[in-house]
């Protein structure tokens, strides 16, 4: 990247830097079933204002990189796992709780399984999705000299992906924390290095 490039990143970096990190904090305070309604909503629409940042940013990134089939692609999968994420966080912290609103009786025990199912397929998909996109960013990276940040994108995206396709984690609460929080701590790592080169007024290389 250049540097008329990297300054236009500058705040761009760190509002993905400080979404990653508040949604990182979010995660530790997500709700369990026991909660009341309100704070499931309230986590979940808090983690779902955050999160639809980071795809924007990297929207950016994308296009400071230069666009070519491999950003595009990049940026394509980040922005699909960004959707399940949403779509997962809307049925746990929406749908759940209203369908809890019914009277008792009033609507089938299969149909909270269902919703159960569907926040997996998507929470699992997304996460997948995002996964490949960050090792995507990481390898376009690597190519514009930025080798360690382009390495740790490699492994937080590549890693988590792989476990889930595996079957060795799942989206259940640790497996979703664990994944979640190791693509925010890159995008976190992301922010400060664009925030940080953008105040240098050479290129560097973080």
């Amino acid at each position: 990247m250049d540097q008329d490039k990297l300054q236009s990143l500058r705040c761009a970096g760190a509002l993905l830097a400080g979404s990653a990190v508040l949604a990182a904090v979010l995660m530790h305070y997500h709700p369990h079933g026991d909660d009341t309604s309100g704070m499931i909503r309230g986590v979940h629409g808090g983690l779902l204002a955050l999160i639809v940042v980071q795809p924007a940013v990297l929207f950016l990134v994308a296009r400071g990189l230069g666009w070519s089939l491999f950003t595009a692609l990049a940026f394509a999968f980040f922005l699909f796992g960004t959707m399940g994420a949403v779509l997962a966080g809307a049925i746990n912290g929406f749908v759940v709780p209203a369908v809890w609103g019914y009277p008792e009786g009033q609507i089938g025990p299969g149909v909270t399984q269902l919703a159960w199912e569907l926040n997996q397929a998507f929470a699992t998909l997304g996460a997948i999705a995002a996964g490949l996109g960050i090792a995507l960013f990481g390898a376009a990276l690597w190519q514009s000299g930025w080798r360690i940040t382009a390495v740790l994108g490699l492994l937080a995206g590549a890693i988590p992906a792989a476990l889930l396709i595996a079957g060795v984690i799942d989206m259940h609460f640790y497996g979703a924390l664990w994944t979640y929080v190791t693509q925010l701590s890159w995008l976190t790592w992301l922010g400060v290095a664009l925030y940080r080169a953008a105040g240098i007024s050479s290129p560097s290389s973080p």
